[in-house]
């Protein structure tokens, strides 16, 4: 786009339980504007969207945001503005919609891998409720159904229902988990069991199911997401550290891999075989998402290489996202 273009499009936001038609102006410069219920309005970049909070970044950093004190966000490219309809109408079951405006995303940025995984999950649930129905609310209601039937306290019926979820995870997929920081991190993998054959390992951080994200939230949440809805597949992306000692040499070529990027930032391009990255265990493909604690999410590749090979540390730790496709029992 020349300097001296500017674009008019005409989207639809959801605003406080209505779909209300919103103009803007696309120019060059990209920035998000955060409308926020106090009036103030912020500009910046959304490079995350959690179940209660986003993540905007400017000029002094990436800043958490609570959506409770968001009245409405205009994003300044066309596929997002489609991807956060489509997560509206996906909040209100309308699988339809989503799937609609999900794929109208990728038909302006085929690449959108948010949109990609969201609609695969669409698909999945398109499924799940055309076969089983609503299983959320059918379970809750059953639940303290059953509490006030006995005489018991609900709050002691869900803990116990989530004991249960907790063995379904163990006996189901072969995991359990615990919470560190702002993530659900496996705590155990068990053998013979689905999520040992694909790969999960202890301490692994669960990032996110089917493009949706699972920072903040608490294990017992991600369990659910996990078992629920039942017989279905999905994708699943986990986050862990790689150290790589350096054996004496500063370049990345001794390590056994190379870098790229891509449209969701830098990746693991290709790794030599029987090589320090290989058997350490770093894949091809692998999404770098930090380099010795620094965020590698805007970093160019040969700023990335210097803080592998810079001469003060004699090992590197990397951070990758790595996707796995699993299936609920």
């Amino acid at each position: 786009m020349k300097n001296t273009e500017k674009v008019f499009f005409t989207f639809i936001f959801f605003i406080g339980g209505i779909f209300l038609p919103s103009v803007f102006i696309l120019t060059p410069a990209f920035a998000d504007t955060l409308i926020l219920k106090n009036g103030k309005e912020l500009k910046g970049l959304v490079v995350e969207r959690h179940a209660d909070r986003i993540i905007l970044s400017t000029e002094r950093g990436e800043t958490p945001i609570l959506l409770s004190g968001i009245k409405d966000i205009k994003y300044d490219d066309p596929e997002q503005n489609f991807f956060q309809i489509a997560k509206a109408y996906e909040a209100e079951n309308k699988l339809g919609e989503a799937l609609a405006y999900y794929e109208k995303a990728l038909e302006v940025n085929p690449d959108f891998e948010d949109a990609k995984k969201a609609a695969l999950g669409v698909r999945n649930h398109f499924w799940a409720s055309s076969a089983e129905g609503p299983v959320n609310e059918i379970e809750k209601k059953q639940t303290l159904y059953d509490a006030w039937g006995k005489g018991e306290n609900p709050d002691s019926v869900i803990k116990k229902k989530s004991e249960e979820d907790a063995t379904l995870l163990k006996e189901g997929l072969g995991i359990s988990l615990e919470k560190k920081g702002d993530w659900t991190r496996i705590e155990s993998v068990f053998s013979g069991k689905p999520a040992l054959a694909a790969g999960m390992k202890r301490f692994d951080r669960l990032v996110s199911i089917d493009g949706e994200s699972l920072r903040y939230l608490m294990p017992e949440a991600v369990a659910k997401k996990l078992l629920i809805p039942r017989f279905t597949n999905f994708n699943l992306e986990v986050e862990r550290d790689y150290t790589l000692e350096k054996s004496g040499s500063k370049n990345i070529q001794a390590l056994g891999f190379e870098l790229g990027l891509g449209y969701a930032g830098l990746f693991i391009k290709s790794v030599k075989p029987d090589s320090i990255a290989a058997q350490a265990g770093i894949r091809e493909d692998d999404l770098v998402t930090s380099i010795d604690g620094e965020a590698t999410r805007y970093l160019p590749i040969k700023k990335a290489i210097a803080l592998i090979q810079k001469t003060k540390n004699s090992s590197v730790t990397i951070r990758v996202r790595r996707s796995m496709l699993l299936a609920r029992r």
